[in-house]
């Protein structure tokens, strides 16, 4: 770091750019003690001394996680099981200030577990993403007189993608994406096997044939929900821009009806208006997607040996390989290389 272009002693104001502040949340399991102090040592990690250690932690387990944490992250005898982010544009015009000039102690909450929300109540999804207020899909989807007169040039009498249906999609979007990011840092690069019998949410009602696939490769497919999520958030149809956002849309439409029966007693959801269409998830599935041909890989044919790695699949078509679902489909527009990852 160059401390002619950032002073460590500077105060928020004196910096000419911008300033993030990033707070990381990671737990890791210890399930061999001995292992992780030999492979923390081994990499160059020394304990503190003995008459520095408390007693409940006389072998300094903390500090050689701590030494992971500040690596790879990785030891032999330790699993990873929360990796979570907060950030923060830091504003003068706000009061904020960098944390050595802070009068006020740095805290930042990152709320209750997602899965006690879940086993609280298995069929509320979140009514919008946690850093944007939820979409009027009143305003965005208007809907236009209702008509029965069945010319086949009525616009009026075309079906209709209704507020309502809109905001159990986008919601049952924002669920699978967040419960993406969050098992994709918790799996690692683990892969789902039977044994983990639907623990992993997202990952798990995937086709075996995705199983085997990394953290990265995860976290992209919880990306993929937020762009669906977006484009619902934009007035659009959802619009998938290749098989990885296939895949997900089909598991929100699947999703979205189960969101019908505690929907109204959301007021924002019982505010949005009526209309005939609503909830008809069978016609988004029939309006959405080019073809469905990405469901071909839940058939029994591609699914014999989950051990198998993605590039030992000699039955599956190279388009619908998982290595490849990431791969833009050349007849709509590509989503901003830019764009980053929302956590």
């Amino acid at each position: 770091m160059s401390a002619v272009r950032s002073p460590k002693d500077a105060r928020l104001a004196d910096l000419p750019g911008s300033v993030v502040r990033v707070v990381q949340l990671r737990e890791f399991h210890i399930y061999d003690e001995d292992r992780v102090l030999a492979a923390a040592a081994a990499g160059g990690w020394e304990p503190m001394p003995d008459e520095e250690l408390g007693d409940d932690d006389p072998k300094d387990l903390v500090g050689a996680v701590m030494f992971a944490a500040e690596t790879t992250g990785e030891l032999p005898g330790l699993d990873w099981l929360t990796d979570a982010q907060e950030a923060s544009l830091l504003l003068p015009s706000r009061g904020d200030e960098v944390a050595d000039w802070s009068t006020e102690a740095i805290r930042v909450n990152f709320g209750t577990g997602w899965r006690l929300r879940q086993a609280q109540s298995p069929y509320s999804a979140p009514s919008a993403r946690p850093d944007s207020p939820s979409p009027d899909f009143a305003a965005l989807f208007p809907l236009p007189l209702a008509c029965d007169c069945g010319e086949e040039d009525c616009g009026k009498c075309d079906w209709q993608l209704s507020p309502r249906s809109a905001d159990l999609l986008y919601s049952a979007l924002v669920w699978l994406a967040e419960s993406a990011y969050d098992d994709a840092a918790e799996l690692g690069e683990r892969p789902v096997t039977e044994d983990d019998d639907g623990t992993w949410g997202v990952f798990s009602r995937l086709p075996k044939v995705a199983w085997s696939q990394g953290m990265q490769w995860r976290r992209g497919l919880a990306r993929a929900c937020d762009d669906l999520a977006g484009d619902l958030a934009g007035g659009s149809w959802p619009q998938p821009t290749c098989a990885a956002e296939e895949m997900v849309l089909h598991l929100a439409l699947q999703d979205a009806p189960d969101h019908v029966g505690t929907a109204d007693e959301d007021p924002a959801h019982a505010a949005l208006p009526t209309h005939r269409d609503d909830y008809d998830f069978d016609a988004c599935s029939d309006l959405f997607f080019q073809d469905h041909d990405v469901l071909w890989l839940f058939s029994s044919r591609y699914n014999q040996n989950t051990a198998t790695s993605d590039s030992d699949q000699p039955l599956v078509p190279d388009a619908l390989r998982p290595d490849n679902w990431f791969e833009g489909f050349l007849n709509v527009p590509a989503r901003a290389a830019d764009r980053g990852y929302r956590r």
